[in-house]
């Protein structure tokens, strides 16, 4: 009897790793928070796991007990500036996971998991707690006593500096050419030169942060594109494309927005996952505030589709128009197609088709850094025109718009406008003033720019 229950025994054990041979990772997301980096694993099935932490903190290992893996995790870093690295190693087992995460510096981790049910996967969910520090250059210059005294001559600025942070993302790069007209008229060569030049006449905007997802002649993945203008904090991303046909016929510009069904889709893709707080803006904010409440969550998301959707419209229409000045357009007002840069539910979006690289006339013009400016100018005259009408909250537009100075004494027009960072014929202009002359107790308009 002892030794039949010693050879079930044996049995057993031998067969009962394989229990878990079948679990496989689906996916892993990685989202910043503002207090926090969340990684984010779908599994199959429950896992059986180890988490460790190792080299001072710098280093988290998650072993995976009898798992396979489906993720190319070599570009997985990139989604967060507190993560270096995450490399795929052989553990003891062949059967089982090994996921490394180098850390740019030591972090505490916490974790926990998530029961799988009809719309979500089993997950388990490592939080990075990341408080944003001081560095040590900025205060090394704060204690500098030659900056000091730079600063206190500087007059007092009354007003909140956030920039609009606007994202410009030139389509295609790499291996990914675009389209390619006559004498080799290709796209990516031509929406990078727009793209930087639109990103230049932008910066030259007070108030204005304009910043490049792609600098260079490199692959970006459709994806990674909204994830890198989320992590610019953009609340608007414009990508920037050049049109191509069989024919050689068709010509001029266009401008594209989500379509409803494809925004629809996203925003139901969008309540499956967990992720949400990741939103920006006041979106994110309301559902980090909902206490996890399914209805306020989707509420939320389903205002800030709205506003995203609204405002890129928006903008594309003036955008239209701006463009309508300086080219042929194929389309006489915005249209709408299913196209996966724009599917971000918390940044407006949109996309300018600059013309056909197959259609010689209009490719050629499109290779010349002339037309390019125009182009970009006119990108970015639509996208600054529609901040500065309805600016953000808290930012140095909202703050300029509504901005009225009571003249109190010791006041001229020259010290008032170096206090708003305007000139004095600015503020003689929006003030019909024909003098520059000022009494106490006088209200100036500020201009917004």
């Amino acid at each position: 009897m002892f030794k039949r229950i010693l050879l079930l025994s044996i049995i057993y054990l031998c067969f009962m790793p394989l229990s878990y041979a079948a679990n496989t990772v689906y996916a892993i997301r990685i989202v910043e928070h503002a207090d926090k980096t969340r990684i984010v694993f779908d599994l199959a099935k429950k896992p059986l796991f180890n988490l460790y932490d190792r080299h001072k903190k710098t280093q988290i290992v998650v072993d995976f007990a009898g798992t396979r893996n489906k993720v190319n995790v070599s570009q997985l870093a990139r989604l967060s500036s507190n993560i270096t690295r995450v490399e795929q190693t052989k553990s003891a087992k062949s059967s089982d996971l090994r996921l490394i995460f180098h850390l740019a510096q030591p972090i505490k981790y916490r974790f926990f998991e998530l029961a799988g049910n009809k719309t979500a996967r089993n997950r388990l969910v490592i939080d990075l707690p990341v408080k944003p520090t001081q560095s040590a250059k900025s205060v090394i210059k704060q204690k500098s006593p030659v900056v000091v005294k730079k600063i206190t001559k500087k007059p007092v600025v009354r007003h909140p500096k956030r920039d609009v942070v606007i994202a410009i993302d030139a389509g295609h790069g790499g291996k990914d050419p675009g389209s390619i007209g006559f004498k080799k008229f290709v796209e990516k060569d031509i929406t990078l030169a727009i793209a930087k030049k639109t990103v230049a006449i932008l910066n030259q905007k007070k108030g204005i942060k304009a910043v490049l997802i792609r600098k260079d002649d490199r692959y970006i993945s459709l994806n990674e594109r909204s994830a890198i203008a989320r992590k610019y904090k953009a609340e608007l991303l414009v990508s920037v494309h050049a049109d191509g046909f069989t024919s050689s016929k068709p010509s001029g510009a266009s401008t594209l927005i989500l379509s409803q069904g494809r925004a629809n889709y996203e925003f139901k893709k969008k309540l499956r996952d967990d992720n949400v707080n990741g939103l920006l803006g006041g979106v994110g904010d309301a559902i980090k505030n909902s206490n996890g409440a399914d209805d306020l969550q989707y509420t939320f998301l389903d205002l800030g589709r709205q506003y995203s959707q609204g405002a890129g419209y928006n903008i594309a229409s003036l955008i239209h128009h701006e463009l309508a000045k300086v080219t042929e357009m194929h389309k006489s007002k915005p249209y709408e197609q299913s196209l996966a840069v724009l599917k971000s539910l918390d940044i407006p979006s949109l996309l300018v088709e600059t013309g056909f690289v197959t259609n010689y006339r209009e490719g050629k013009k499109l290779t010349t850094s002339r037309h390019q400016y125009k182009i970009a100018n006119a990108i970015a005259q639509g996208s600054y025109l529609y901040f500065r009408n309805s600016p953000p909250k808290d930012t140095y537009l909202a703050y300029m718009r509504n901005s009225i100075h009571v003249v109190k004494k010791g006041d001229s027009l020259s010290v008032i406008a170096r206090s708003y960072g305007t000139t004095e014929s600015r503020i003689k202009q929006v003030n019909n003033l024909t003098k520059s002359t000022i009494f106490i107790g006088q209200k100036l308009k500020i201009p917004t720019s």
